[in-house]
């Protein structure tokens, strides 16, 4: 059979064509490392890699936020824990104004301190991240907490941004202001105890407890003095529950409540037994300073500021064990996020493990698969070069 001069030329093109696309492709895979450059290349491992990227970028999505939540937690974990010492410090002023010792002049000075401990109480509240976001305003980004005449007031809102940690998990984000500082059961946290303001005796009022859970109603009394000597306990209605005599350091027991008075009370004093009710941080240091500015050349005005001092000091104990059981939460989620962290950290190995048996090149065989491509490339251009000059004139 005869073959044409013009089939050998194309077939020689062809073949040098072909090896110089398979040399182009190892040069591609050797300068960018990937086995797969295109999904021709390998369509399985192709979508095999397509896969594993999107499971990749959410993976890095899951790190983002939890350095973020890892971030403001930590963040509202010191800050409530400054909040904490600030009370502790408070607590203690407070127990030294109560002291006959000091003088009028010395607790005027601890008026000074504690309005300095509220302003910092108030800065650490309105607490800015990085980004400038306060940790506590909930979803608002306003400053949560501010003072105007009535007092303070909160200007976020209860709402806790939940960040996605990993699949199907999601973590609270900082907790509100009105979760933290806010919704504070005063006085021993089941019921409260205060002066009647109309009192003109010096007897003061203790803060009590609850000694049967059982006949615990948390029902509104009263005690209420007929003379120096003798009291009627009085139900919320004004019904006489009982009658008896009045000692100085007496115990009252009623409805599952146990508490104490002391000093000498005047002809229609009264001391109310209630509900405890929800207060914030700020309002009992608010309360506390009020007391302290109570003048005592009154007897009637040394109970009161008295007894304002002993419900200022339980309703900061009732505060600092509120902020500690938010730091505990708060410390419970930080574990969790580093739990889930470790997770996420190795899912991400794992996938880019898969990812390098998949798409990356083995260098070895590619330099030698490209050095044999070089070879025969080099060959077919010779071979190629020779045809060229082939003709019947040559053997002439």
């Amino acid at each position: 059979m005869r073959i044409a001069s013009s089939q050998i030329y194309g077939a020689s093109i062809r073949s040098m064509m072909d090896q110089q696309s398979q040399l182009s492709k190892t040069q591609a895979q050797l300068a960018t490392g990937n086995r797969i450059q295109n999904p021709a290349d390998d369509p399985i491992g192709a979508v095999r890699v397509q896969g594993l990227g999107r499971s990749l970028e959410r993976t890095e999505q899951y790190s983002s936020n939890s350095n973020i939540l890892d971030s403001r937690l930590r963040l509202e974990e010191e800050t409530v824990g400054n909040s904490i010492e600030i009370l502790q410090r408070v607590r203690d002023m407070a127990i030294q104004a109560n002291n006959p010792v000091h003088s009028e002049e010395s607790k005027g000075a601890l008026l000074v301190q504690l309005k300095q401990e509220i302003d910092s109480l108030l800065a650490y509240a309105n607490t800015q991240d990085n980004d400038g976001r306060y940790i506590f305003s909930g979803y608002q980004n306003a400053a949560p907490f501010s003072y105007d005449s009535n007092g303070i007031n909160y200007n976020g809102d209860d709402g806790q941004r939940q960040l996605l940690i990993g699949p199907a998990r999601t973590l609270g984000d900082s907790d509100p202001g009105s979760k933290v500082f806010m919704g504070i059961l005063d006085g021993n946290g089941r019921f409260a105890t205060e002066p009647d303001a109309a009192n003109t005796g010096d007897a003061y009022i203790a803060l009590g407890e609850v000694v049967d859970n059982a006949a615990f109603t948390g029902g509104d009394f009263s005690i209420e003095f007929i003379d120096s000597e003798n009291y009627r306990l009085l139900d919320a209605g004004g019904a006489v529950v009982e009658t008896g005599v009045y000692k100085a350091g007496s115990e009252f027991t009623v409805a599952g409540m146990s508490v104490s008075i002391s000093g000498t009370p005047a002809a229609g004093d009264q001391f109310h037994l209630r509900a405890a009710q929800a207060t914030d941080v700020f309002s009992i240091l608010d309360n506390l300073a009020d007391a302290f500015e109570i003048a005592i050349d009154q007897p009637s005005a040394r109970g009161q500021r008295t007894s304002a001092i002993n419900n200022s000091i339980s309703n900061i104990d009732q505060a600092i064990d509120h902020l500690i059981n938010t730091q505990s939460k708060v410390g419970a989620r930080m574990v969790a996020l580093e739990t889930q962290t470790d997770i996420n950290a190795g899912a991400n190995i794992r996938i880019q493990e898969n990812l390098s048996e998949i798409k990356d090149l083995d260098y070895a065989e590619a330099i030698s698969r490209f050095n044999q491509q070089m070879a025969g490339l080099e060959a077919a251009q010779s071979v190629f070069g020779k045809l060229q000059n082939l003709s019947l004139f040559n053997y002439l």
